[in-house]
């Protein structure tokens, strides 16, 4: 008997099942066992014929169903995204936004009888008005932020103002005001730019740039019979990694424009054009216009004066086919840079930047460039006949900070 009355046994047929083989020794069948292939297992296909026609014939149609499958899974991640930009935007504007009390309108001038009537055309464009330029990045030539973009509004539209209804008063009268407002209101999402701006939030950049706007509108209103705002966006404000020709929308200085149009509801005479295009053509006063951003145009050794000349010429070739008067000024921004170029009887108009240099322009460029806004007027048969660069960059003003243009955002606003 064994320990605990259990018999021998037991203990000798527990050692004998301890020195059997484990089942990791037990010798596979034909040599082993089945090799695992990527893509899951699956039993090997027999008879299988890889040029057969029919198989052929099967396999492009997967492909091209695949294929498909995937391109409708982009449009809907883009439709997505569009979605949420719009949603995001009108839950904003239908809780946030109150309309800016319109001014009362200025006394009516002197009659126009004698004076030469022009339209009026202000250029804006280029403001980056959430970007921060400290002067250690750029040897000491810059110092912006959006307090400083204030400043710089303010001043605009005094110079604006003071030249069309002071300096000019005597032999010319502006019935009508035109703002060309063409991108790059923001410095947008790219290169990290939001985690660096003034706001630190797209959301409330926008808000904050888009009643700027408003307010510069709100006090040019009251001097004109009608105030024609116009916007197409820039390429800062993009909300894809490269531009994306089918939708202008799908961009920051699109809420900008639409958020401006909101806040100046309540001003019956001021108009906003906002298409789904990054340029348009315009009637200003009988001539022809096109206004796009410019980033589209190709440089040459970093100098776009050729790329320009080339656009406008395929420009101008392409007026017979379109409807309208004939366009004689193409107006872009985005280089930073004061410039006319002209070819035939038309003229490119490159508008300039909002500061004077940051650290990309620095550094890599060693730019510099004087900041400043076009204005000019328009006759109806001598087309642009004066112009003025408005200098935006009044440091002693600055100092003080904005006089007008104070923005304060509601710290609940996202």
């Amino acid at each position: 008997m064994g320990p605990l009355g259990k018999p021998a046994v037991d203990n000798r047929l527990s050692s004998a099942l301890n020195e059997m083989p484990t089942h990791k020794d037990v010798p596979w069948p034909d040599g082993g066992p089945p090799k695992k292939r990527p893509g899951g297992q699956r039993k090997p296909i027999t008879d299988y014929d890889p040029t057969n026609a029919r198989i052929l014939e099967l396999e492009a149609d997967i492909a091209h169903l695949t294929e498909e499958r995937n391109r409708e899974r982009r449009k809907a991640k883009a439709g997505a995204r569009d979605r949420g930009l719009f949603k995001a935007m009108a839950d904003v504007l239908t809780n946030k936004i109150i309309p800016v009390k319109p001014l009362p309108q200025a006394r009516k001038a002197f009659s126009k009888k004698g004076r030469i009537e022009e339209h009026a055309v202000l250029h804006l464009s280029d403001g980056h008005h959430d970007q921060i330029v400290r002067p250690e990045e750029c040897g000491g030539l810059e110092k912006y932020d959006f307090p400083i973009s204030c400043c710089r509004a303010e001043r605009l539209v005094d110079t604006t103002l003071q030249w069309t209804k002071q300096i000019l008063r005597s032999q010319f009268c502006f019935p009508v005001l035109n703002v060309l407002a063409y991108g790059d209101f923001t410095s947008g999402e790219i290169h990290g730019a939001a985690g660096r701006s003034y706001f630190k939030r797209m959301m409330r950049n926008c808000l904050a740039i888009g009643k700027l706007h408003a307010l510069m509108y709100r006090d040019l209103a009251p001097h004109f019979e009608q105030v024609n705002v116009v916007y197409v966006p820039g390429n800062h404000g993009r909300r894809t990694p490269k531009k994306d020709y089918h939708s202008a929308q799908d961009s920051w200085d699109y809420l900008i424009a639409e958020l401006a149009k909101l806040y100046c509801q309540d001003i019956s005479n001021i108009g906003f054009t906002i298409p789904n295009s990054f340029s348009v053509n315009l009637d200003i006063n009988g001539v022809g216009f096109n206004i796009s951003h410019g980033d589209d145009v190709r440089s040459s050794l970093s100098i776009p004066w050729y790329g320009l000349q080339r656009r406008q010429q395929r420009l101008q070739g392409l007026a017979p086919f379109q409807s309208g008067p004939r366009v004689r000024y193409f107006c872009v921004g985005h280089f930073h840079t004061k410039g006319m170029v002209g070819a035939l009887d038309g003229e490119m108009i490159m508008n300039g930047p909002w500061f004077a240099t940051d650290a990309y322009a620095y550094e890599a460029l060693s730019a510099y460039t004087s900041p400043f806004q076009w204005l000019h007027g328009c006759n109806s048969k001598y087309g642009i006949t004066w112009r003025l660069d408005v200098k935006l960059k009044d440091q002693e003003r600055e100092s003080k900070g904005p006089q007008r243009y104070k923005i304060e955002l509601d710290p609940d606003d996202k």
